[in-house]
């Protein structure tokens, strides 16, 4: 997405190197998608993934 429009940022974080950057956001799966208030955990399909973002925005 964020490659698709200048308005979204995408970071990518090692949880390994920043322990407490994972803990804050209570990393336990990869990916994962903190969009706001919106938190999803794990690889979902496309549809799904949008699907969620809208439904918390």
């Amino acid at each position: 997405m964020a490659m698709a429009s200048d308005k979204v940022q995408a970071e990518a974080v090692d949880a390994a190197e920043f322990p407490q950057l994972a803990d804050l956001y209570q990393v336990s799966g990869v990916p994962r998608t903190v969009a706001g208030r919106v938190h999803i955990e794990g690889a979902v399909p496309e549809a799904q993934l949008l699907a969620r973002l809208r439904a918390g925005l």
